[in-house]
């Protein structure tokens, strides 16, 4: 069974157009300029997660420069959570960020103190993946429960 030339041409199309649909934030809106903090954050965990997931090589000095980077980040996106109505662009936080302040506000302070405890580790030199496993383990599920309980 062949499918027509137009019908092909207009799923085609249509699925184009819906590539379209979820273009890039304003990097001038809030949604944007968070966007770019957590792009940074996976600048840092990602090579953390290799080499603890042993698909980079264990570099205790490397790991050590990203738990510090991590922990200058670790303020930033925060503020770029503005109240819905602030902000014209789609925004991929569920409205639980601002109708449950508290639980925002304990995902946050768990995500805040797991990087805290990871960088006191590392900051007393690590030589190996054992040293530094546990503490990462909290970073990333302090990301996860946010993913999990506040974002689409």
């Amino acid at each position: 069974m062949s499918v027509p030339y137009p019908r092909i041409l207009l799923l085609a199309t249509l699925a184009l157009t819906l590539v379209g649909c979820g273009g890039p934030a304003d990097p001038d809106s809030p949604e944007g300029k968070r966007q770019a903090v957590f792009k940074q954050f996976l600048h840092h965990s990602e090579p953390m997660g290799g080499m603890l997931g042993e698909r980079l090589p264990f570099d205790g000095e490397s790991f050590a420069a990203h738990a510090e980077g991590l922990v200058e980040l670790v303020e930033a996106p925060w503020q770029y959570f503005p109240e819905p109505g602030d902000s014209k662009q789609r925004n991929a936080a569920l409205p639980t960020v601002w109708s449950e302040p508290a639980e925002w506000q304990r995902a946050i302070d768990q995500y805040r103190n797991a990087v805290t405890d990871l960088v006191a580790i590392t900051r007393q030199g690590v030589e190996t993946p054992e040293q530094v496993a546990e503490s990462m383990a909290a970073v990333q599920q302090g990301c996860r429960s946010c993913h999990e309980g506040f974002r689409r």
